[in-house]
Parts: structure tokens; C-alpha cells; sequence
């Protein structure tokens, strides 16, 4: 029974996130995908292909095994599958995975940069570090999947070549607002680059330092801390 409250809540979780990500514009109906682990249970719960994010429900969140093998569900898991299966095989951090096709961040990933600078105080306090750009590779591939982790290293976000976002992170809502975090930083970028300006980075010791600060402070406290 607690097992399958489990798998019923990671689930929803997903509908509901789905949900926030389309009304925060950051992917478009039926595109982009979400995944959530559950080691102590065996599963990760994922979305599956192409279906509509308004027209999901509990039930047609797929769930399968860290093989990729359906345990549950109706329809087939989404096309990236092995992409979000890479992450969890190779960081023992991760439960949660959001990749979305983001407008901005994908602006970025045909810019033939070779990072997403820090500029805002907000952003870095969810990243850290500035957002590695991964070479090209084919999507729904093993490739893809290899060289989008080897790109990531440690981080929670990488932008694919061509192709979009993936942030993640120890729950969904730390990876949702990771992808809040990129894109901002992505809009802010290309702006100021549109104006004829390059914009102003952060150092990389402030960045580290909002980082650690913002993960060791923010969260809610009463009055008295």
C-alpha cells in the first residue's frame, strides 16, 4: 500500500509539473519531458510520448525500471527515455530530470557558444556555475545521452546543441526552478547581446559563494530562525 501511494504521488507530481512548466511558457503542449526516481521503490516515474500536458492524468504518467522496462502504464514512455535513465545510472544525486525546449535557452543552443554565462544574482544562487553547452547529437539516442551527461559534469544543467534545456536535481522543484534559472539567464544574454553589449559575468568565486549561500540559507524560518 505505502508503495503504491508512492508511485501514485510521483505521478501526479509529474502532471502537476508538467502543468507549471507550459504555463511558465518554457515548452510547448506535448514536447519536452519530466522524470522522477524512487530507488527505495525500484521505479522512475516518466511522461509518456507525445500525449498532451493537459489532457494527463495520474494514471498515464508512465513508470518503469532503471533498465527502461514498463512496469506500469498505458501508453509508451517518452522517445528521451535514455537520456533521463544516463543521469540516474551515472549520478547517484539525481531524482528528478526536466527537459523542456525552453525559448531562450534554445536560442542560446544555436549560438555556437560554449557556455551560458552567470550575470544574475538570482539565477546562480539555483546553478552555480555557468550552464555548459553539450555538442549535437541526434535526439532520443544513446549518443545524446552520453555526451549531454559527460557535459553536465556535477552541475544540474547543460543546453544541447540545436536542441534545448535539461535541468536536474534532488526533486522536481529544484530542477523546475533550475530551468526557471537558465532561461532567465538566457533571455538576459541575448538581450544585452542585441543591444551591442556583452554582458557583465559574475566571478566565478562570487557565483560559488550566492550558490552555497542561497543552499545553506534559503528556505522557510521562523521569526526567532
Amino acid at each position: 500500500m505505502r508503495r503504491q501511494l508512492a508511485h501514485r504521488q510521483a505521478r501526479k507530481s509529474l502532471v502537476e509539473f508538467g502543468l507549471r512548466l507550459l504555463e511558465s511558457g518554457l515548452l510547448q503542449d506535448g514536447q519536452g519531458n519530466l522524470s522522477l526516481y524512487l530507488p527505495e521503490a525500484g521505479v522512475i516515474a516518466i511522461t509518456p510520448s507525445a500525449l498532451p500536458y493537459r489532457q494527463r492524468q495520474a494514471e498515464d504518467i508512465c513508470l518503469i525500471d532503471i533498465e527502461g522496462r514498463l512496469v506500469e502504464g498505458r501508453w509508451k514512455p517518452t522517445s528521451e527515455m535514455p537520456l533521463h535513465l544516463a543521469f540516474y545510472r551515472e549520478r547517484g544525486d539525481v531524482r528528478a530530470v526536466i527537459h523542456t525546449h525552453a525559448p531562450y535557452a534554445t536560442i542560446f543552443s544555436i549560438s555556437g557558444a560554449a557556455e551560458l554565462p552567470m550575470t544574475l544574482t538570482e539565477a546562480v544562487m539555483h546553478l552555480g556555475a555557468p550552464v555548459p553547452v553539450a555538442p549535437y547529437a541526434r535526439p532520443g539516442t544513446a549518443k545524446l545521452a552520453a555526451v549531454t551527461c559527460q557535459a553536465i559534469g556535477e552541475g544540474c544543467a547543460v543546453i544541447m546543441a540545436h536542441h534545448g534545456l535539461v535541468t536536474v536535481g534532488g526533486n522536481l522543484n529544484a530542477a523546475f526552478h533550475a530551468t526557471l534559472a537558465v532561461e532567465d539567464t538566457a533571455r538576459a544574454v541575448l538581450l544585452a547581446r542585441g543591444m551591442g553589449v556583452e554582458p557583465r559575468t559574475l566571478p566565478p568565486e562570487e557565483a560559488r559563494a550566492l550558490y552555497e549561500l542561497y543552499q545553506r540559507n534559503y528556505r522557510p524560518q521562523t521569526a526567532d530562525g
